[in-house]
């Protein structure tokens, strides 16, 4: 698998920033994909980056590989000759690392369920 960064606009406009896993004449597969959002901050009157990944790893089960995104060529556009701050990249790969599913342990695998009448009946 490579870990060459690739920054492209989905079919909607989007900055999306993500590894790349594979890539063919007409499709774009990418790991831990990241929406790259930009807005004005209204007391400083800069503008504010935040990297949002696509899909939090809380949505995941546990042991579940990093997602993995297909996109048609057809329906992105891809970017040429830019190159981005590193700290640009920094931010993305902190942000895909904590997105990344944990490894199922006994732990995290165990019921936190408790039951609707538990402790109940040592009272009585």
């Amino acid at each position: 698998m490579s870990t060459k960064t690739k920054v492209f606009l989905d079919a909607i406009g989007r900055i999306i920033v993500g590894n790349v896993v594979s890539e063919t004449e007409t499709e774009l597969s990418v790991e831990s994909p990241a929406l790259v959002h930009i807005q004005p901050n209204a007391q400083t009157n800069q503008l504010q980056l935040q990297i949002l990944p696509l899909l939090f790893r809380e949505l995941l089960s546990p042991g579940s590989g990093a997602p993995v995104f297909n996109y048609k060529k057809s329906s992105i556009t891809l970017t040429q000759n830019i190159e981005f701050s590193p700290r640009f990249y920094s931010q993305y790969e902190q942000i895909s690392a904590a997105s990344q599913p944990e490894p199922a342990t006994p732990e995290n695998t165990e019921s936190n369920v408790i039951g609707l009448f538990d402790g109940e009946e040592e009272s009585k």
